[in-house]
């Protein structure tokens, strides 16, 4: 891409969007499902049939919110940048809390948190920064 159209999107900012993208389908999905179930069991489960709908309004608003970060990402806002940041610092202190509070999940805790840190790394390297600032690649941050 030519510098005319603005500044080069890193190969990974790229990445973090589509996982952010994945991310917002997979909850919206999940909170659908969870709408469409006709089964008193998950609604015990989750405390009654009304905490198992806001659960799943939840799922579906955050879907959407992280569909917005993905897009504002791909376009180099720096507000997208700080959600996603946000996001993930919850995720991997989330990772770190289930781990403790269940050890059982500690291999799959350890995976998260590790996407985490990756996704972390990734919006904040020197090559993302110089696009969240909409300066050329190789261009001094300041």
């Amino acid at each position: 891409m030519s510098d005319q159209f603005g500044p080069t999107r890193p190969l990974g900012v790229t990445i973090v969007a589509v996982l952010a993208i994945l991310s917002g389908v997979f909850d919206i999905i999940g909170g659908i499902v969870l709408l469409a179930q006709d089964n008193t069991t998950a609604a015990e489960r989750f405390g009654g049939v009304g905490v198992l709908v806001a659960v799943a309004v939840v799922s579906i608003v955050l879907g959407a919110i992280m569909l917005l970060i993905a897009y504002g990402l791909l376009r180099g806002n720096a507000i997208s940048r700080i959600a996603a940041t946000v996001v993930q610092v919850i995720s991997f202190a989330g990772s770190i809390w289930s781990a403790i509070a269940a050890p059982a999940t500690l291999a799959t805790e350890i995976v998260s948190a590790l996407i985490a840190l990756a996704i972390l790394m990734l919006l904040w390297s020197g090559e993302a920064t110089r696009f969240f600032r909409g300066l050329a690649p190789g261009e001094p941050t300041r």
